[in-house]
């Protein structure tokens, strides 16, 4: 058995006892960002999904997108985010055919150069993904300090899991994730694996507010990565400060 394969498979064993010790339905219920709680039906999540798939399917998603993302997540200095009107065409993601692949059918991290590429500055892996988790929930999830530092590297108070290669750094103006690591940005398909291993343990169901299955932006009970990345940020919040 070679390195890598019994490093996955410790990992999985790993994902497996995490999932066995925490119920991620109701972590998932716990989530809480601004305006957004399961009591509001995780209102202004809700709004700008709809806004991301809807331009994706048009025009693409844009620049003003990404700007509505960093307010909504209190990027600071906003007003430095510059780049291409569209940032993420819909032939980035979508087949000729109009329909949205499976993951294991595309490389995952093609629509993230693409972003990268189009946006010129103001940004970092954070809102990147974010952009995606927004655009796309069903395969991607965000990737942002609080899990780096609790199931990655490079916050030693806050690590409660070895899961991720990705580290963190803070030089005294608050934790980043630094596009220049070598980790970057493979660290993010190994979070975007995690993600996916999470949802198939999971044997109850997301429970979703009704709105997002009635959007069309869920299948009713059904985990998606973008879920899954919520509760895990939820645990994280617990071990941070």
């Amino acid at each position: 058995m070679s390195e890598n394969t019994s490093q996955t498979e410790n990992l999985a064993c790993r994902l497996s006892r995490f999932c066995n010790e925490n119920r991620l339905a109701d972590l998932y219920r716990s989530y809480n960002w601004g305006k957004d709680s399961w009591q509001t039906g995780f209102v202004d999540i809700l709004r700008i999904e709809r806004q991301l798939s809807s331009h994706l399917n048009t025009g693409g998603v844009t620049l003003d997108d990404v700007k509505e993302i960093a307010k909504w997540g209190k990027l600071r200095n906003p007003g430095r985010i510059k780049g291409a009107p569209v940032v993420l065409p819909p032939n980035t993601i979508y087949g000729n055919d109009g329909t949205l692949p499976s993951r294991a059918n595309i490389n995952s991290l093609d629509p993230l150069l693409v972003l990268r590429g189009n946006i010129e500055s103001g940004i970092g892996p954070t809102y990147l993904t974010k952009s995606l988790r927004f655009a796309i929930p069903t395969i991607y999830g965000a990737i942002d300090t609080r899990c780096v530092r609790v199931f990655g590297k490079g916050d030693s108070d806050s690590q409660k899991h070895n899961w991720l290669d990705l580290h963190v750094k803070d030089y005294g103006y608050g934790w980043f994730i630094p596009e220049g690591q070598k980790q970057w940005p493979a660290g993010y398909s190994q979070w975007l694996d995690i993600l996916i291993t999470i949802c198939s343990l999971q044997t109850e169901a997301c429970p979703h507010p009704s709105a997002f299955v009635e959007h069309g932006l869920r299948r009713q009970g059904v985990w998606t990565c973008a879920d899954v990345e919520m509760a895990l940020f939820t645990y994280a919040s617990k071990y941070v400060s």
